[in-house]
């Protein structure tokens, strides 16, 4: 493995500083770069951390003005952007959001001399419904994209890697695949909601598919590690060449960043209900045929009914689908390497949502 070279990152603006991965990558940047001057940007403030080299500000990323000033009042040399809607809405507020917030993050950082942006985009962007066994950042975009969230996550990616080397900013994407942790707004309660609603009988497909998860504090240091690596190479070397091979360089290209440990969907799932009482889960297994069939015709009667359906098609070729991906690019290149398992992640994961549901007297 390759040692990435890194430089100490001295200011950093993060934007999506309150949610769940922006939170934990100001967390994770105060243990380890702690003379770093930080400012959290989010457009809702909650869950802030009193320190000495951290500030908190209002920002709306879909307002030019909004944002521009924001980076113009920072004065970061690095600005992390994790800002993005959750899953589950309409393709309306992902353009907005995702697409045009992020042309707008681009151009402020570019009139405000940022040298370094890191974007976290999603590994899902080259997911069509197909399997994904091993997959490294050569994989393309699928020519129909799947769904909303994640054609407008690859636009999104396109946007900020073709802005590197613009105003002599380096640029570099981040693709995760199955964040979870504590604070998990989706994954983990999910899981939850099926052993509330006794529903852990049910298995989609034959779990025969593997798939990759990122406990949230890793993807926090892969993308401290990714700024203080395209930092060292602004410093440097500069832009690299398009010519040179994706995987051998960083800045203008993407990678991928997961816990490196693919696991069987509904075994990841069974350990969570095992925390839960939940020992005797998948019993009545659902082909993926069969699921198909039964979610479109859910999705039919959800649609007279004007509410959300319980189970959709997205959810079954979601559920039954091989996702994993090659991390070797963020080894070589960040340096990076897991530091929670997924055993320890999913048992902090669960001690954090039980806690919290005691709090809430549930």
């Amino acid at each position: 493995m390759t040692t990435a070279n890194q430089t100490p990152i001295t200011s950093c603006l993060v934007i999506g500083g309150c949610g769940f991965l922006g939170g934990a990558i100001v967390r994770s940047l105060l243990e380890k770069h702690p003379n770093c001057r930080i400012t959290a940007a989010d457009i809702r403030l909650t869950g802030q951390i009193a320190h000495k080299n951290l500030k908190y500000v209002t920002v709306d990323i879909t307002d030019l003005a909004s944002i521009s000033s924001v980076v113009e009042n920072a004065k970061a040399e690095v600005v992390i952007h994790t800002a993005s809607p959750v899953h589950g809405l309409g393709k309306e507020i992902y353009m907005k959001v995702n697409v045009d917030g992020t042309k707008n993050v681009v151009e402020a950082c570019v009139r405000g001399g940022v040298r370094v942006m890191v974007y976290t985009s999603s590994a899902g962007v080259v997911f069509d419904g197909s399997p994904l066994v091993n997959v490294d950042e050569t994989e393309p975009f699928p020519i129909i994209p799947y769904d909303a969230y994640n054609e407008s996550k690859a636009i999104a990616e396109t946007v900020a890697l073709e802005a590197n080397g613009k105003g002599g900013m380096l640029t570099t994407a981040l693709r995760p695949a199955g964040i979870f942790g504590p604070g998990d707004r989706q994954l983990v309660p999910g899981f939850i909601t099926v052993v509330k609603n006794k529903q852990t009988a049910w298995q989609l497909g034959d779990n025969t598919n593997l798939f990759d998860f990122t406990y949230i504090d890793n993807l926090a240091v892969a993308h401290i590690l990714a700024a203080s690596v395209l930092l060292h190479q602004h410093s440097t070397t500069g832009v690299t060449d398009a010519s040179v091979d994706q995987r051998k360089h960083l800045d203008g290209t993407s990678i991928f960043v997961t816990n490196g440990q693919p696991v069987y969907f509904w075994d990841f799932a069974k350990a969570i209900w095992c925390h839960y009482g939940v020992y005797n889960a998948g019993s009545i297994v659902l082909s993926r045929s069969a699921g198909l069939v039964i979610a479109g015709l859910a999705e039919g009667f959800s649609k007279l009914m004007g509410r959300e359906p319980g189970l959709t098609r997205f959810r079954v070729k979601f559920s039954c689908a091989h996702r994993y991906f090659d991390i070797r690019k963020a080894k070589d290149l960040l340096g990076y390497e897991p530091e929670v398992s997924l055993t320890e992640g999913l048992r902090r994961s669960i001690e954090w949502f039980k806690a919290e549901g005691e709090k809430e007297g549930k």
